[in-house]
């Protein structure tokens, strides 16, 4: 059976509500009263099924969230975040190969094992008695033939 008019007109202002919102919480509302309209297939009023519609929806994810606690994204360790693959192995790897490739001197190999472990600029070029703009020219000098050398070395393998 096809849709209503008013069930067509409602469902066009909710998808205007969504497309006008970033709240995943509205989204999910959304999400919902179009099921619930489609379902239904009134001939009310559009306005009227929008509104019933999103308290229905509203209600259903409030009693979702009773059951289900949320927690922030930002409270989440990396490795725990939804969707994100876990950061270590990709640095795992990286470093493993800066400490095995011969495309490097030992030099530039400490350097850069040392960016990795998370030393800033200023507190390499204290640590090795040089100015600050040398040690960002090494640093730059010694990623560019890293990312050749990587780029080389990983393709070939």
């Amino acid at each position: 059976m096809p849709l209503t008019e008013q069930a067509q007109h409602a469902l066009m202002l909710l998808t205007r509500r969504a497309d006008n919102t970033c709240d995943l919480f509205i989204l999910d509302r959304v999400d919902r009263a179009k099921d619930e309209i489609i379902r239904l297939n009134s001939s009310s009023l559009a306005p009227f099924q929008v509104r019933s519609a999103m308290a229905h929806a509203g209600a259903v994810l409030q009693e979702r969230r009773k059951l289900v606690p949320s927690m922030r994204l930002s409270e989440l360790e990396p490795q725990e975040e939804p969707g994100v693959e876990e950061m270590s192995f990709a640095t795992v790897d990286t470093c493993y190969w800066l400490q095995t490739t011969p495309s490097l001197t030992e030099s530039q190999r400490a350097l850069l094992l040392e960016m990795a472990a998370g030393l800033e600029p200023d507190a390499l070029a204290a640590r090795r008695g040089i100015s600050l703009p040398r040690v960002r020219e090494q640093i730059s000098r010694a990623r560019k033939l890293a990312r050749t050398a990587y780029a080389s070395e990983v393709a070939a393998a």
